[in-house]
């Protein structure tokens, strides 16, 4: 049994999936959506490619085949497959760019050969565990889209893996062929804030750059190098971010009040006009802060040898 999984794969059982195969099933429709037949027989400890051939019959209609690069990619389609799971509303089971499709395969193959780790696949499961560990919401990354009618803030977009214990945090980047070195800074500088609170609340931070090209992993190497370099949150800096953190909830909450036209929340300033300046007050105090520089405890790079170059 897979722990991370916590048994979600009995709920495909409703579905005609058991044992190994509703394990494997599970892992691709959390963590990535998409798999190559390699990875399928590295799991069940074969090597004879007729076993994921008849694995891929038994799916049907629920996956769909593609070629990819030089091998065919398989991606598991079924709404109801990951609606058993609990994870209906992830993307994976739609169709991606080719460096999309790249780096959730090469996530899933980090994840495979780490199965003992405490993973969490969902966006609730990470946001439920790192504010538990004592990250503030507000400082984990995220993306705001924008509709017609709403603005929505959604968290870890990119459903790289994320592993949380009570003694360390584990952070994955899968590097993809459109991942340069700014991108790799570029990814830890979203993240910085977040691994600062988590240094304040005595938790090592660990980052894995994974990927399949040993010239970018070199040079995401450097990088992680600087960032162990880097001075990690103290004593000071812990009381520094506090305030950070309630300057920042305190415009949140003015922008909120502002947008719902809150007449009683306006009021603690004053009024309409009394609450806007003083948001426009505070995002002054706000952009003198500077922005936190990733630190982490460790750094490592992991070439994948199923999702070859």
């Amino acid at each position: 049994m897979i722990p991370h999984l916590n048994g979600r794969a009995e709920a495909l059982s409703a579905l005609g999936w058991t044992g190994r195969d509703a394990e494997w099933l599970a892992l691709v429709c959390l963590h990535s959506g998409v798999f190559l037949r390699r990875q399928y027989l590295a799991f069940v400890g074969r090597t004879n490619p007729v076993f994921a051939h008849r694995f891929v019959q038994r799916c049907g209609k629920a996956a769909v085949e593609q070629p990819w690069d030089r091998f065919r990619l398989c991606r598991i389609a079924c709404r109801p497959l990951y609606r058993a799971l609990g994870a209906e509303d992830v993307r994976h089971r739609r169709a991606a760019s080719a460096a999309v499709l790249l780096r959730r395969l090469l996530s899933l193959d980090y994840v495979l050969d780490h199965l003992d780790q405490p993973w969490l696949p969902t966006e609730q499961e990470k946001v439920s565990a790192l504010t538990a560990a004592g990250v503030p919401a507000e400082t984990l990354p995220g993306r705001v889209y924008v509709g017609r009618e709403s603005r929505q803030r959604r968290l870890f977009v990119h459903k790289l893996p994320v592993a949380v214990d009570r003694e360390r945090a584990t952070f994955v980047l899968a590097q993809a062929e459109d991942a340069t070195e700014a991108a790799v800074r570029d990814w830890g500088e979203a993240h910085a804030e977040m691994w600062a609170a988590l240094a304040v609340a005595g938790r090592a931070i660990d980052v894995v750059v994974v990927g399949r090209d040993p010239v970018r992993l070199r040079r995401a190497d450097r990088v992680l190098a600087a960032w162990t370099r880097n001075p990690r949150s103290g004593g000071d800096e812990a009381r520094t971010l506090g305030g950070q953190r309630e300057v920042r909830a305190e415009i949140e909450s003015i922008r909120r009040a502002l947008a719902a036209l809150d007449h009683s929340a306006l009021e603690t300033y004053g009024g309409l006009n009394g609450a806007a300046a003083r948001c426009a007050e505070l995002e002054k105090e706000a952009a003198g802060f500077g922005r936190a520089k990733p630190a982490i405890t460790a750094g490592r790079t992991w070439r994948s040898r199923r999702v070859p170059e």
